[in-house]
């Protein structure tokens, strides 16, 4: 085991060893398509593999540098089923808000095209074959990693020296840090902050891997009904352009969701004595 160093050093550096194992892996992901005829259906399975390769070796690191159990490091344990229902509902008024804020951001920093072509090849889909490579991705293996490297290793980190308040807020600005696109920054950083509540609350990973895959699942679902609807389109890989704000009704309901989704939660899982909640 390694000498440990403070908890805003290790979260830097596995910052840091998670982007070059990403990118390391991305250039040989690269390398592969073009030596290998195109077929989407290996395009979208090869996506996912740079993250995977990227947030396992991080967690494989941060767990043998900790003197704790990863059980305890990374809180599996099981949750109280009650509260998934709350958090479903907390997520879904999130999620709309989120677009909204997207919106509003995308306005103020038009993305290139480049990166709205990234957006769009992460939840296109036109093939069954291919929609079950973006749940898998999106739905799965991306709120079961993301959520056992944030708010399981870093948050667990930072809670050790600062506090679980405080393990909260920065373990969500280095989720939003880590999706590297200013686009994305804002809106991770936001949603990893309720994310990280809910661990804390719940004390259990499983509570924001359940949200976190509610969350990517309603833009994979608004991605294949964006026809039918403005809002759909704002949630899906649209061109920001054509993008319309949320109807005042739809802000008020979202927002209504979200705050008696929260309450509610916590009337379910009320703070253990000596938890510090935020």
């Amino acid at each position: 085991m390694r000498r440990r160093f403070p908890p805003w050093a290790d979260c830097i550096l596995w910052l840091v060893l998670g982007w070059l194992a990403i990118f390391t892996s991305s250039i040989l992901v690269l390398a592969i398509l073009r030596a290998v005829p195109p077929s989407r259906s290996l395009e979208s399975f090869l996506s996912f593999v740079p993250n995977l390769l990227g947030i396992s070796l991080v967690l494989a690191l941060g767990l043998r540098a900790s003197p704790f159990p990863g059980v305890q490091v990374l809180s599996v344990r099981r949750p109280d089923w009650k509260v998934f229902p709350p958090v479903a509902l907390s997520t879904l008024g999130l999620t709309l808000l989120g677009a909204e804020l997207d919106t509003y951001l995308e306005e103020l920093l038009p993305p290139p095209d480049w990166v709205l072509e990234i957006f769009r090849r992460v939840l296109e889909y036109n093939t069954a074959l291919e929609f079950v490579g973006v749940v898998s991705f999106l739905v799965v293996i991306a709120p079961i990693t993301e959520e056992l490297l944030f708010r399981g290793l870093f948050l667990n980190r930072l809670a050790e020296g600062y506090g679980s308040r405080v393990g909260v807020v920065v373990s969500a600005l280095c989720f939003g840090i880590f999706h590297i696109l200013p686009w994305q920054v804002v809106g991770a950083a936001l949603v990893g902050i309720y994310l990280g509540w809910l661990v804390v609350r719940t004390r259990s990973i499983f509570v924001p891997m359940f949200s976190h895959a509610v969350f990517n699942l309603v833009p994979v679902v608004a991605t294949g009904l964006a026809p039918r609807s403005s809002i759909l389109r704002q949630l899906a890989a649209e061109d920001p352009a054509a993008a319309s704000h949320l109807p005042p009704l739809w802000l008020l309901l979202s927002t209504l969701a979200l705050v008696t989704g929260v309450l509610w939660t916590r009337r379910i899982a009320p703070p253990s004595e000596g938890t510090a909640n935020p």
